[in-house]
């Protein structure tokens, strides 16, 4: 049985504090789904895609059942119709599995770039190192909610000009130039899971596009294929289908969006200055002309797991996103990974602090002086 939390402890995140603001009217439009059976392919999905598209400032938005699943589809779309060695696909190794997991499931070969140590995104450098004629696509990640630099990364690519793919699973509202994230590339993926900042009720994913082509084979896909008609299969897809029970919550949720934003940012920036003067704590840097929407609050820390121990047995919620990068994990061995230096120091630096709407003052005091006291000051 697990240790009781001690007094006066911090999540690292509780969505539950917000339930009230939107709870009762998905309640609402829950029971009305099971009364009317209306559980998959139904309204919710389509006003969902439609309001979604409005909001990112897309032509087309298609719901699929997980974030995972919104980076495989677009992946198996422009890989399909690939010569097997021109299928490369490149990603940055310090980020969440299934950026390079749908890659490898897409039937692609991931190519793992390094990062960037201010932001922690792909570094375009290392893009220009591997990019060439095998390269069919390159998968940015706006890791934490900090979009990436996507122009230095397009000019890193030069006259190759591959499929760019955003990863926004965490930067949902996130920008760039006053432009949202999920319509800066050729295509983005969303994730819905329950703790990112717009979360469903499980697991959902949303894909965002301006090319109507893409759109239409993308929720082919999600259908087992079928382009034409029922039972009509022009390519293999598989069941990637949001169910109207998520869509349902997500538009309760999505009016929301933004007073959370601003929470989340109010948080960043109260942490900004609560460790002015802590040279052991770097602060997220993000580039600029862009939003930060703090899916994380991940700072780079001296002593980072000492830190970490320090901090858990005051109760004070906290991580590593995250402790291994791709290039090192087992299952991508085959692939003959690069050395990726900053990723390797990122690992052992890198910590999340509580950051999430409804967050008190009160509560982000005690982990700044946690912090703070740490390190004598």
């Amino acid at each position: 049985m697990a240790a009781p939390a001690p007094a006066g402890s911090v999540p690292l995140m509780d969505p539950k504090r917000v339930y009230p603001s939107w709870g009762p009217e998905a309640e609402q439009a829950l029971v009305r789904i099971l009364r009317e059976h209306s559980f998959v392919k139904g309204p919710e999905i389509d006003a969902l895609e439609k309001e979604a598209a409005a909001y990112l400032g897309v032509a087309r938005a298609i719901a699929v059942d997980s974030g995972t699943d919104a980076l495989y589809l677009p992946l198996r779309a422009i890989l399909d119709d690939r010569p097997a060695d021109r299928r490369e696909v490149i990603v940055p190794t310090f980020t969440f599995f299934a950026t390079a997991g749908a890659v490898v499931n897409a039937g692609g070969r991931p190519v793992f770039a390094d990062v960037l140590p201010d932001t922690q995104n792909l570094d375009p450098a290392s893009v220009a190192r591997h990019v060439s004629a095998r390269t069919a696509a390159v998968v940015p990640v706006h890791l934490f909610g900090a979009p990436a630099d996507l122009a230095g990364i397009r000019r890193a690519c030069g006259a190759h000009k591959p499929f760019v793919l955003e990863d926004a699973a965490q930067a949902i509202d996130a920008t760039v130039g006053g432009k949202r994230v999920g319509g800066l590339a050729d295509a983005a993926a969303f994730s819905f899971y329950p703790s990112k900042n717009l979360g469903a009720a499980g697991d959902g994913g949303l894909v965002t596009t301006d090319d109507t082509a893409l759109a239409d084979l993308v929720a082919a896909l999600r259908e087992h294929g079928s382009t034409k008609k029922l039972y009509h299969h022009e390519r293999v897809g598989k069941n990637s289908r949001m169910d109207e029970m998520q869509a349902a919550v997500l538009r309760r949720k999505w009016p929301h969006l933004a007073a959370w934003t601003a929470a989340r940012q109010a948080v960043a920036a109260r942490y900004a200055a609560g460790f002015a003067g802590v040279p052991e704590v770097r602060l997220p840097a993000p580039l600029p002309g862009t939003t930060h929407v703090y899916h994380l609050y991940t700072v780079r820390a001296a002593r980072r797991d000492e830190l970490l121990a320090h901090l858990k047995a005051k109760g004070i919620g906290c991580g590593v996103y995250y402790p291994l990068p791709l290039h090192k994990q087992p299952c991508f061995a085959r692939f003959e990974p690069a050395a990726c230096p900053v990723a390797d120091q990122l690992a052992t630096e890198v910590i999340s602090l509580p950051c999430f709407p409804g967050l008190t003052p009160a509560e982000q005091d005690q982990v700044v002086a946690a912090v703070r006291g740490f390190y004598g000051r």
